[in-house]
């Protein structure tokens, strides 16, 4: 069967409302949660495409300019 990709008239990329959202949730993945891995199945508000949100460990914190 041929990939996903492959197929005629399956879009890959991601809309810019998914995006939005996805953001929203991997900062507030984040700054809130304290155990991994975090996984979350959430519409999102504009098109209600269900985006799939998979952190499995703790982001690093970036490093500051100090």
């Amino acid at each position: 069967m041929a990939k996903a990709s492959d197929r005629k008239g399956i879009r890959t990329e991601e809309y810019e409302c998914c995006a939005a959202e996805r953001r929203k949730w991997l900062e507030q993945i984040r700054s809130s949660y304290l155990t991994f891995p975090v996984i979350r199945s959430v519409p999102c508000p504009t098109c209600k495409k269900i985006l799939q949100i998979r952190v499995y460990e703790r982001p690093d914190e970036e490093v500051g300019s100090a």
